[in-house]
């Protein structure tokens, strides 16, 4: 008799997320194997829920673990899609169903891609008008003029409501607009609060939470560079004179950011681990850094006309003794016998730091970032459209 073996607890980081799938794609392309990207696509088609979006994660069967839906993560594989010329009547199938749940969905998701925030995303509706736009694209394809122009036609008025709904003109840190987090309403100015979670536990003033995600709106074509929002917003996360929480640190492998004001999800001050229900606040924890957040400045630095050399260092630095680069890095306030600038006890290897750190090799190679869809850059800023 042959008795089935217990089924051990999977930890969050040996599930899958479509969103980090598309991430190691875009580099296993960019390296050249194209056939990883290709059975990578393929492999989230097999996945798809039946209403065109994707579980939150799940395990590598398909079978779901945690269910709340990221937005972010439906459209996604449609750019990928796209991106990897995949317009075949089945592909076009999964694209249709992805696309239109994010027609009758968004823009706003139960989560953004820091996966503990409901409301409207900068990040979240850059990937959802990217999704749409590739969609339009990959309907004409197929014969589907019709379907393209309401596609395309969404995708504008989001475009045109993104500052609307997230940059807020009455913030604390400039009287400039700025890009906030989230906001829970599409209402940037009035001040909603929310609770942060991760052990961050006390409501806050949605206007007070900034992070670099808005940093996507130029990454997949949707903004320019040089956008005034966007240049302000860079000014804020990075540490004007008024921001209390700089989300950049210079640190001795290089500048790398935090994810957002005021994050609780890294170790706690002592070094010990991150705990969720603390009811200390001696074990009070602290978001420490994400190199995969150089690697999406090194990519703005590239459209921006800059080098992002030093970027791509900064990331190679924080590698530990095997190279697998780590999710998050010690900032400035280290615990006792820690460095600043190296792994912490975080996921390591990160697959979305590997994609991250091999794309923008690849990207510094070809001097622009190699997986920004063209199509939308083409739309928004009049650019010249290629593959």
């Amino acid at each position: 008799m042959t008795l089935e073996p217990e089924r051990r607890f999977s930890g969050p980081y040996h599930l899958v997320w479509p969103r980090d799938l598309y991430h190691v794609a875009t580099a296993q392309k960019a390296a050249g194997d194209d056939e990883a990207a290709n059975r990578l696509l393929s492999y989230l088609w097999d996945v798809q829920k039946d209403d065109g979006s994707w579980w939150q994660n799940t395990f590598v069967n398909g079978e779901e673990k945690w269910t709340t839906e990221q937005l972010d993560q439906t459209s996604l594989p449609i750019v990928l899609a796209w991106w990897l010329g995949r317009t075949s009547a089945d592909d076009w199938e999964h694209v249709e169903e992805a696309a239109d749940y994010l027609v009758l969905n968004g823009p706003r998701s139960d989560q953004e891609r820091w996966e503990n925030q409901d409301g409207f995303s900068p990040n979240t509706i850059a990937t959802e008008i990217a999704g749409l736009i590739c969609a339009a694209a990959i309907a004409r394809a197929n014969g589907e003029d019709q379907k393209a122009a309401d596609y395309e036609q969404l995708a504008d008025l989001w475009e045109a409501s993104i500052d609307g709904w997230t940059a807020t003109t009455n913030g604390p840190y400039s009287p400039k607009p700025y890009y906030v987090r989230v906001t829970k309403d599409g209402i940037p100015d009035d001040g909603s609060t929310y609770n942060l979670g991760d052990n961050f536990n006390r409501p806050v003033d949605e206007r007070e939470i900034v992070d670099n995600s808005f940093v996507g709106l130029v990454l997949f074509g949707v903004k320019e560079h040089d956008d005034p929002t966007i240049l302000n917003s860079l000014d804020v996360g990075d540490g004007n004179a008024t921001t209390p929480y700089p989300l950049k640190v210079v640190t001795p492998s290089g500048p790398v950011w935090h994810r957002f004001t005021y994050d609780g999800y890294g170790e706690q001050l002592n070094g010990d681990d991150w705990d969720l229900f603390f009811d200390n606040p001696a074990r009070q924890t602290r978001g420490r850094l994400w190199p995969l957040l150089t690697g999406e400045r090194g990519e703005y630095e590239l459209i921006a006309g800059g080098s992002a050399d030093m970027h791509l260092d900064t990331i190679a630095n924080t590698a530990n003794d095997g190279l697998m680069l780590p999710e998050q890095v010690w900032d400035d306030v280290p615990p006792p016998g820690e460095k600043p600038g190296t792994g912490t006890r975080s996921a390591t290897p990160l697959a979305w730091t590997h994609g991250q750190f091999v794309r923008l090799a690849w990207s510094i190679d070809a001097g622009l970032p190699i997986e920004r869809p063209s199509i939308v850059a083409c739309r928004y800023q009049q650019e010249l459209c290629g593959p």
